[in-house]
């Protein structure tokens, strides 16, 4: 068997049931994925295809596209999309594709009042409807006539741009490129009952940071929601996230979920000096939530701050890291804020 032959075999593999058989076993009994689900190109590619352009992913915060004109660039399953809040305060998502020539519309993420193909100048409003078309005429003169273009058959109302399903929850948004998408509320399960009082839609980033990372997303994963390496690699933290007050955290939806509970208190932490949620249940006042929501999203949730942090998977072996801080209305008026929160 020659070297194509095996891995055409291997990759074939990947969609069998019987290849995640011991994954798919009870938990105390169960193994961790096939190597090829780290480090294979051709694995990547096929989860690419069936897990990030099937499902609900994580694409950003709300406060990136609070105001009318925020448009925010990213990426899904090698797909550039378009987030944009246009002047009814409507938010949109779109493919970042020109319905001309495929031209790539914006590089980056920016704030304007209308998009502008960078290569015809076709121009589009920030509902995705198409308003202009430069140079697109109805006739043009040639010698002592006049031709007729096929612009008499275009109608810019058929050639907006192309939508796919957005939807927000608390600080985060999420898209679907599904032609058919779940409801986002499905996908998530219980968890926006459960935090229904941290009010986590009024949340705003107080910081921002971005991190390469030569791994695998899934192994960022694994390693966010696994607290056994704590006493070793993070012995410090132990002091405020103790080892026997790891607990599960589960109910229905796409997620794994653990929490600390109680917290203990350091007299220099944000714990103390920064307020709560101003509706935040009593239950959740001693308690820090970590919750993996699938495939890409990872939030510690504590009373007066979260850490947020979404992975873009780059390749089988790369991957980036968007982490946020977040923090309820108000915090940022509070004297504490800026010692607790300066990022280097």
């Amino acid at each position: 068997m020659n070297n194509f032959t095996a891995q055409r075999l291997a990759t074939q593999s990947f969609t069998q049931p019987d290849t995640y058989r011991l994954s798919r076993l009870p938990v105390d009994q169960a193994s961790t994925l096939i190597p090829d689900a780290y480090t294979a190109a051709a694995f990547f590619a096929l989860e690419q295809e069936k897990v990030f352009a099937n499902g609900w992913v994580a694409v950003g915060c709300v406060s990136q596209v609070r105001n009318p004109g925020d448009i925010l660039v990213t990426e899904v399953a090698g797909r550039s999309l378009l987030l944009v809040r246009d002047k009814a305060g409507k938010l949109g998502a779109f493919y970042n594709v020109c319905r001309h020539r495929g031209s790539k519309l914006l590089e980056a993420s920016c704030k304007s009042k209308s998009i502008r193909c960078p290569y015809h100048a076709w121009v589009y409003g920030l509902d995705g409807q198409c308003l202009g078309t430069s140079m697109f005429q109805k006739e043009k003169t040639v010698g002592d006539a006049n031709e007729m273009l096929d612009a008499e058959r275009f109608d810019k109302k058929d050639y907006g741009l192309l939508p796919l399903a957005v939807e927000t929850w608390g600080f985060l948004v999420f898209v679907n490129l599904s032609s058919e998408p779940t409801q986002l509320e499905e996908w998530l399960g219980d968890l926006p009952n459960k935090f229904a009082s941290h009010g986590l839609e009024d949340w705003t980033i107080s910081g921002e940071k971005n991190y390469e990372v030569a791994a695998n997303y899934k192994l960022v994963a694994e390693n966010f929601m696994e607290y056994y390496h704590l006493p070793f690699v993070h012995p410090e933290l132990t002091n405020v996230s103790r080892m026997e007050d790891h607990h599960r955290c589960q109910g229905a939806g796409m997620y794994t979920g653990m929490l600390t509970t109680p917290v203990s208190r350091d007299v220099d932490s944000v714990w103390l000096n920064l307020p709560a949620a101003e509706r935040l249940e009593e239950e959740h006042s001693e308690a820090a939530y970590h919750i993996w929501i699938f495939p890409n999203v990872a939030i510690t949730l504590l009373p007066n701050h979260a850490f947020c942090l979404i992975t873009d998977p780059l390749a089988a072996d790369q991957t980036l890291e968007r982490t946020f801080l977040l923090t309820p209305p108000k915090t940022l008026e509070n004297e504490w804020h800026d010692a607790m929160f300066r990022l280097n």
